[in-house]
């Protein structure tokens, strides 16, 4: 038995040696890089261009980008890509904003020093987009940019953490990418759950009973405007209304998690370094975002458009610019997983709350009304303090397209900049087969096109 037991293992290793002998000769030749410091990467060299002076880094803060599309898309067509996940992949409860920035810089010291490239472009799709800008405006900035009184959570100038000295990147690509973390559990937060339910409480004896939300606030029920089997239609005041309590909510929280980090400072805490929160019908806390309560997911009247006219890529590959107007589909469905602990719950910790999940406001909605650098997880914050080339993309199926267009208007200080959205692509970049306006056959190809001509025609391959 146990020589047939070593046949087959012997067997499993000479079919997965001759598997990883495709894999490396394939066109794009992955190679795992270990990185160090619990940062893993999957290098992607391009086969028709053996000696690139261009290279994309692709990196998000929890989500596993090692085989993501832009890894072949771009590597295929002439690029050196390095996919990255970070030390916190797949726990966001492990989360510590401020050290990202030193994930970051492992790749393009990698690339700068080992691959001798020339040029390094930050690719920053989803919850990428606040991880490579916060990267890019320490790298311009110093380490000023992420500390001040004003910071929920701040970096560190001195010591191993230490996060002076980085090498700036030479152009940034944002795709789909959102305001940052802390403002889309904002605005997923129910503010419509009882105060005397929503504290830090320890002891299976406090507070657990089931919620009964607060009715002129709860974004589920029928009579605010809740549709369980299409489109909801909430009105102007019931959303002015809600998303103030959002932001009421989420700086109750602020404050709940400041006052237990402030007492085990002194040693007046359970823990002297750490503890858990947990906010009932805050919205997952796994990438993504779980079931929140954005008013948005269930009404597609809300972020359904841009403000000003921006330039829109069509299936047949031509551009017009106008108002765009998302062809996304509304999803009802989240009001039973935002009841939830595993698709509604926020399960972190006090410093992942702090740095990388919540950030101060008055309204969810108004970008005036949002303290966006009080937060290092802040795609707004971070662009004022960027100048190298900077491409925004979106999906036009998706909402990312306003605070897209946000990006591109009022924040990006840049001065080659550019805003594009994709007519008929999820916020996965693939094509929606349901949609309005559709078929959307040949958007993948433009978008990767575009994206490619747009690196080569600024910095070449």
């Amino acid at each position: 038995m146990r020589i047939r037991i070593f046949s087959l293992i012997g067997l499993f290793i000479g079919i997965l040696f001759n598997f990883s002998a495709v894999v490396s000769f394939a066109q794009t030749r992955p190679e795992y890089i270990p990185l160090g410091g619990g940062v893993k990467g999957v290098l992607y060299r391009p086969d028709s261009n053996p000696s690139p002076q261009v290279a994309v880094i692709i990196i998000h803060r929890t989500s596993n980008y090692l085989q993501h599309a832009g890894c072949t898309q771009l590597s295929q067509r002439g690029l050196m890509v390095l996919c990255m996940n970070s030390r916190f992949d797949n726990n966001e409860a492990l989360v510590n904003w401020e050290l990202i920035a030193l994930d970051v810089k492992r790749g393009v010291d990698y690339l700068k020093t080992t691959q001798k490239i020339s040029k390094v472009i930050l690719f920053g799709h989803s919850g990428g987009g606040p991880t490579t800008t916060y990267y890019q405006a320490v790298a311009e900035k110093g380490p000023s940019y992420c500390q001040g009184p004003n910071k929920l959570s701040q970096c560190d100038s001195s010591g191993p953490n230490s996060v002076a000295g980085l090498t700036p990147a030479d152009g940034i690509i944002l795709a789909d990418a959102h305001p940052g973390n802390t403002v889309n559990a904002l605005r997923a937060i129910n503010p419509s759950v009882r105060e005397a339910q929503d504290k830090e409480v320890v002891g299976v004896d406090a507070h657990n009973e089931p919620i009964i939300p607060v009715k002129r606030l709860d974004p589920f029920d029928p009579d605010n405007g809740y549709n369980p089997n299409g489109d909801s239609n909430y009105s102007k005041k019931f959303q002015q209304d809600y998303t103030a309590a959002q932001a009421d909510r989420m700086n109750n929280w602020i404050n709940q998690a400041l006052r237990i980090r402030s007492l085990m400072a002194q040693g007046e805490w359970r823990f002297p370094d750490n503890d858990s929160i947990i906010i009932a019908r805050g919205g997952g806390s796994q990438a993504g975002g779980g079931d929140g309560a954005n008013l948005f997911v269930p009404d597609v009247d809300i972020l359904c458009c841009t403000v000003k006219p921006q330039k829109l890529l069509l299936n047949d590959g031509s551009i017009v610019t106008q108002i765009v107007k998302s062809v996304r589909l509304p999803n009802p469905a989240v009001a039973e997983g935002n009841e939830e602990f595993d698709g509604g719950t926020k399960n972190l910790t006090v410093t992942a709350f702090l740095s990388a999940n919540t950030i101060r406001a008055t309204d969810s909605m108004d970008y005036n009304q949002i303290d966006w650098c009080s937060s290092n997880n802040s795609t707004p914050c971070a662009l004022q303090n960027i100048t190298v080339p900077l491409l925004v993309t979106s999906m036009g199926a998706h909402y990312f397209h306003v605070d897209a267009e946000q990006f591109y208007e009022n924040y990006a200080a840049s001065t080659d900049k550019e805003n594009i959205v994709f007519a008929g692509l999820t916020h996965g970049i693939s094509p929606c087969t349901t949609c309005a306006g559709g078929p959307y056959t040949n958007q993948v190809n433009n978008y990767w096109n575009y994206l490619f001509n747009w690196i080569q025609t600024r910095f070449g391959s």
